[in-house]
C-alpha cells in the first residue's frame, strides 16, 4: 500500500470512530505505517493526518479538529505539545493569522510545507532542507526568504526562530554565525540582528524604522523592542550592535542602523559598500556639484592647488601609506579661514568636484543639543558615521565643518564642580581635539574669526589657508566673469573704486539681472555703480541706542 493511502484510510477510520480505542485498534496497521514514515508517535500521525487532509484549502485552526472530532475545546489543547514536535521536525508549519483578528482565532493555525506534500505523495522519506555549508551571500539569501515568508504571513515567529535556528546550526564557518559566540544575546535579539543585516545587504537599506520589524515578529514585540532601544536597555544597544541613526549630526530615536562594529564583525565575508550610508540631505554628491570658477591672489590659488593635488586619490594613498610607515598621523584636517564671501565654502566644493570626492555636511547649529549632555553624542555620532565611510573601501569623503565657529572658538574657564552651556561647549570641543587626533580621512572646517581660534585647534590643523579679500586684479576678473559685457577698464575702474568680497560682488550682479527681467534694461556702468552704493549703505546701517 502506498504511503498516501495508509493517510486515507486513518482519515475514514478516524471520521468513523473518533479517536477511542476501537480507532487505534483498526487503524493500527495504517499508524505504524506513518508513524515509521513520518518518525513519530501515534497521535502525532494521526494529527498530521488529519491536517493533511484539511489543507487543501490552507491553512488549518486546530479548532476544527475539535468539531470534526465532536469534542470539547478543552481536550484539544493536549495535543498542542504533539503539534510543537511536528513543528520541530518541520512537518508543519505555524501560520500567522491572516485576514482575521486574534479575538477569533485564538487557537494556533496549522499548514503543511508544500515539499513534505510531495514527499508524502512519492513515499519518500522527508528530510528537511538543512542548508548546509552556504556560501555567505547564500545564507543570507536564504535567511532573507525565510523573513519574507514571516511578512508574508506564511511563518509565525516560532517557525521562525526554528528556521533560522537551524540555518545558523548548518552553517558555523558563516562569520555571522561565528560572532555570535562574542555575545549573549537571545534568540529575539538574534533574529532583529539578522533583520538588520539582510536589509543592509538585498535592500541596501541602512537605516531601520522599527515598522520593519512589526511584520516579521508582531506589533506587540516591536513596540516592546523600541522601548528598549530608546531606553538603550536592549543588548543589541549596549553591546553596540545597532545604534540610532543620525542625520545631520543628530541621533534620530524613530531610525536604526547597524553600527560600523557590527559591519565588520557579522558582514566580514560580504562586500559591503556603504552607499546607503550616503543618503540625506546632509551629503552632497561631488557628480552634482557644479563647475564654478574662482579667483584668488597667487599666494592663496598655490595653497588650493597643492591640497587640491594632494587629495587626488592616487596621491593621497600614496602619502597616508608613506605617513603611516613613518608613525605619523594619516588624517588631513583642514582650515579655511578669512571674512565672509571670499569663497571658503565653495572652494571646498570644487576641490571636491575636482577629485571626485562627496561632502559630509555638518551643520553645527543642529547638532548642538538643548539637553544637557546630548550635544556630545551627536557630535560623536557624526564622527562615528564618517568613520564608518572611510571604511567602507569607497573613496573618503570630505567631512565639512562650515561656519565652525562655534565649536572652534577658546574654551572657556569654568570654576570647579560647575555645569551648564559652558561646560557642553568645552566637552564638544575636546571630543573634536581627540577626533582631529584620529583622524584617517579629509576633515575641512571653514571660519570666519581666526583670532578667536583655540590654539589647541591651531596645531590639529594640517593645512591652514587664510582667505583674504580679492586684490584688485582678482576683483577685475570676477566682475567680468559675472558680467562679460563689462569691458576692462569698466572692469577695474568698479574693482578699485569698491573693495568688495566675491561674494559681494555677486550679489550685485544677481541684483543687475533682477532688475533687468523686471525693466527689460541692459545695466551699465553707472547702473552698477549705483548698485554697489547700495551695498555700501546696506553694510553701513546700525540700530545703537533708542530709535527717536
Amino acid at each position: 500500500m502506498k504511503t498516501i493511502e495508509h493517510f486515507e484510510k486513518i482519515i475514514t477510520l478516524l471520521s468513523k470512530d473518533g479517536l477511542c480505542k476501537n480507532f487505534y485498534l483498526e487503524a493500527r496497521e495504517h499508524l505504524d505505517a506513518a508513524s515509521a514514515f513520518l518518525q513519530v508517535s501515534h497521535i502525532q500521525a494521526v494529527l498530521f493526518a488529519w491536517l493533511l487532509d484539511n489543507f487543501v484549502d490552507g491553512p488549518v485552526s486546530i479548532k476544527k479538529l475539535a468539531e470534526d472530532l465532536k469534542c470539547r475545546n478543552l481536550e484539544i489543547l493536549k495535543y498542542l505539545e504533539d503539534f510543537e514536535v511536528l513543528k520541530n521536525k518541520r512537518l508543519v508549519r505555524s501560520d500567522k493569522h491572516r485576514g482575521f483578528s486574534r479575538s477569533k482565532h485564538c487557537f494556533p493555525i496549522f499548514s503543511i510545507p508544500m515539499d513534505v506534500i510531495a514527499a508524502v505523495q512519492k513515499g519518500e522519506e522527508y528530510r528537511p532542507k538543512n542548508h548546509c555549508n552556504l556560501s555567505p551571500q547564500d545564507f543570507f539569501d536564504f535567511a532573507g526568504n525565510l523573513l519574507d515568508a514571516a511578512e508574508e504571513d506564511e511563518l509565525d515567529l516560532e517557525s521562525l526562530i526554528i528556521e533560522v535556528k537551524s540555518l545558523l546550526e548548518n552553517n558555523k564557518h558563516i562569520h555571522f554565525v561565528k560572532s555570535l559566540d562574542g555575545y549573549d544575546l537571545g534568540e529575539g535579539s538574534i533574529l532583529v540582528l539578522l533583520v538588520f543585516c539582510c536589509a543592509l545587504i538585498h535592500d541596501n537599506e541602512e537605516t531601520m524604522h522599527i515598522n520593519g520589524l512589526r511584520g516579521i515578529i508582531g506589533r506587540m514585540e516591536a513596540v516592546q523592542i523600541e522601548r528598549r532601544f530608546i531606553s538603550k536597555e536592549h543588548k543589541l544597544m549596549v553591546n553596540g550592535l545597532i545604534e540610532f541613526d543620525c542625520k545631520m549630526g543628530m541621533a534620530d530615536t524613530e531610525f536604526y542602523r547597524l553600527s560600523q562594529k557590527a559591519k565588520e564583525e557579522f558582514l566580514a565575508d560580504i562586500d559591503i559598500k556603504e552607499k546607503a550610508n550616503r543618503k540625506g540631505k546632509d551629503i552632497i554628491y561631488a557628480g552634482n556639484i557644479n563647475t564654478k570658477k574662482l579667483f584668488y591672489n597667487k599666494k592663496i590659488e598655490d595653497s588650493i592647488r597643492e591640497l587640491t593635488g594632494l587629495l587626488r586619490e592616487d596621491n593621497f594613498v600614496n602619502i597616508q601609506k608613506r605617513l603611516s610607515e613613518n608613525g605619523m598621523r594619516t588624517g588631513f584636517p583642514c582650515l579655511f579661514s578669512g571674512p565672509p564671501g571670499t569663497g571658503k565654502t565653495e572652494t571646498v566644493f570644487q576641490i571636491a568636484r575636482e577629485t571626485g570626492r562627496d561632502i559630509v555636511l555638518v551643520d553645527i547649529a543642529e547638532s548642538k543639543s538643548m539637553w544637557f549632555g546630548e550635544s556630545e553624542k551627536r557630535i560623536k555620532a557624526v564622527f562615528d558615521r564618517y568613520k564608518g565611510m572611510v571604511n567602507s573601501g569607497d573613496l573618503a569623503p570630505i567631512l565639512l565643518f562650515n561656519e565652525a565657529d562655534a565649536v572652534l572658538g577658546k574654551r572657556q574657564e569654568l570654576p570647579r564642580g560647575r555645569s551648564g552651556p559652558g561646560q557642553t561647549e568645552n566637552a564638544i570641543q575636546n571630543i573634536i581635539l581627540q577626533e582631529l587626533e584620529n583622524l584617517n580621512g579629509i576633515l575641512i572646517a571653514t571660519t570666519n574669526m581666526t583670532m578667536n581660534l583655540d590654539k589647541a585647534f591651531e596645531r590639529r590643523f594640517l593645512y591652514k589657508i587664510e582667505f583674504d579679500k580679492p586684490d584688485n586684479e582678482s576683483k577685475r576678473q570676477i566682475w567680468q566673469n559675472f558680467f562679460p559685457a563689462l569691458n576692462d577698464e569698466d572692469a577695474a575702474c568698479l574693482a578699485k573704486k569698491f573693495d568688495f568680497s566675491g561674494g559681494q560682488i555677486e550679489n550685485i550682479i544677481r541684483k543687475s539681472t533682477v532688475s533687468y527681467i523686471l525693466k527689460g534694461k541692459n545695466p551699465n556702468l553707472a547702473n552698477l555703480e549705483a548698485l554697489c552704493e547700495e551695498e555700501f549703505i546696506e553694510k553701513a546701517k546700525t540700530t545703537i541706542g533708542f530709535l527717536p
